[in-house]
C-alpha cells in the first residue's frame, strides 16, 4: 500500500486559453479597427458631422465601462488624467473624420499610423525619455512614410496642406495619450482605463456637436443607424474586448505582428469600398510602416489607443495602431 498523496487533479484548461483562439480573436480585433474609415466616410457622406460620429464609436464602450470607474483616492486622481486623455483623442479622432472626406482612406491611414513618432517626441520634449536606436529609427521611417503618402497618392495629386493638418491631429493625441497612459494611469484595471478614456472623447465631444443642427447629428435612416451602431460596436466595443482578454494570452510580439493586418485592411477598405487606386507611394508608405513595427521593440503593442489602455503599461511605444 502506498503512502504517496493522491495527485491533485488538474485543471481543465479554458477554450480562451488556447494559443490559436487568441491569436484568431487579436487577428479579428485588428481587421476591425481597421473597418474604421468604411463606417466614418459613409457617415460623413450620409451628412452627418464628423464630431457625432466621433461620438458614436465611443459611447458604447463608455456605456459598456461605466460601472468599473474608479473615482476615489489615488485611482479618482489617475482617472482624471484618463478622462483628459481621451478628451483630447476624441477631439483629435473629429479632424481624422475631417480627413477622410479630404483625402484617399489609404494616405489617411498612413498618416494616422505616424503616432508612435508624436508618441517618441512627447516622451522625449516633456518627460526626457530618450527613445532607443530601434525606436529612432522606426520613427524616421514613419516619417518618410507620411511624407510620401503626402506628396502623391493614388487617385493623382497632393494631399491638400489642411487635410494633412487633420489628419494629424489625430496621431498627435494619441502621443499624448499614450504617455499619460504609461505614466499615470498604471494604477488602474485595464477596464477602469477603457472606461474612463472612453467617457472622456464621448463627452468632451457633446459641446461640439450642440453646435450642429439635429438632422447633422441623428441619422435619419434604417441604413444610418445602421452604421452608426456597427461603428461603435465593430470598430470600438468587441474589438476592445478581444484585446483586453486575448493579448495577454498570446503575448506582446504575435500580437504587435497581428496588428500589421490593421494598415493593408485601411488600404482594401479604400480599394474596394471607395474605388481609390493604390500607386507607389501608398505601397512605399505601407512597406516603411510595416517595418517599422517589426524592428522597433514590440513588449507593448498598440493596435489602437483605446486598446493599449486595456494593456499593461510599459515604455516601448510602438506598435500597430488602428
Amino acid at each position: 500500500m502506498s503512502n504517496a498523496p493522491d495527485p491533485r487533479p488538474t485543471p481543465q484548461a479554458r477554450w480562451t486559453d488556447i494559443p490559436m483562439v487568441g491569436i484568431v480573436a487579436v487577428g479579428i480585433s485588428t481587421v476591425f479597427f481597421g473597418l474604421v474609415p468604411f463606417f466614418a466616410r459613409s457617415l460623413t457622406e450620409a451628412g452627418i458631422a464628423p464630431p457625432a460620429i466621433a461620438f458614436f464609436r465611443y459611447m458604447f464602450p463608455a456605456i459598456a465601462f461605466l460601472p468599473f470607474l474608479k473615482i476615489r483616492g489615488e485611482l479618482g486622481r489617475a482617472s482624471l488624467w484618463g478622462y483628459f486623455s481621451g478628451l483630447a483623442v476624441g477631439l483629435g479622432w473629429v479632424g481624422y473624420v475631417k480627413a477622410l472626406a479630404l483625402m484617399p482612406v489609404s494616405a489617411a491611414g498612413v498618416l494616422y499610423m505616424t503616432y508612435p513618432m508624436f508618441t517618441l517626441l512627447i516622451g522625449w520634449l516633456i518627460f526626457s525619455d530618450r527613445p532607443g536606436l530601434r525606436a529612432a529609427a522606426g520613427g524616421g521611417m514613419i516619417l518618410l512614410a507620411a511624407v510620401l503618402a503626402a506628396r502623391g497618392t493614388g487617385a493623382g495629386g497632393a494631399v491638400p496642406l489642411l487635410a494633412i493638418l487633420f489628419a494629424l491631429s489625430a496621431p498627435l493625441a494619441f502621443g499624448i495619450s499614450i504617455n499619460v497612459l504609461a505614466r499615470k494611469l498604471h494604477v488602474l484595471p485595464p477596464v477602469s482605463r477603457m472606461g474612463i478614456f472612453a467617457i472622456g472623447s464621448a463627452t468632451g465631444l457633446v459641446p461640439l456637436i450642440l453646435t450642429y443642427p439635429v438632422e447633422a447629428v441623428l441619422p435619419a435612416t434604417a441604413e444610418q443607424w445602421t452604421l452608426a451602431l456597427a461603428l461603435g460596436t465593430f470598430s470600438a466595443l468587441i474589438p476592445q474586448l478581444l484585446y483586453t482578454v486575448f493579448v495577454p494570452k498570446i503575448g506582446g510580439a504575435k500580437a504587435a505582428a497581428l496588428g500589421s493586418i490593421e494598415l493593408p485592411t485601411m488600404f482594401a477598405v479604400g480599394w474596394f469600398a471607395f474605388g481609390e487606386g493604390l500607386g507607389l507611394p501608398e505601397i512605399l508608405a505601407g512597406a516603411l510602416v510595416l517595418t517599422a513595427i517589426l524592428i522597433t521593440p514590440t513588449q507593448r503593442p498598440l493596435p489602437s489607443v483605446t486598446a493599449s489602455l486595456a494593456a499593461p503599461p510599459r515604455r516601448r511605444w510602438f506598435g500597430p495602431k488602428g
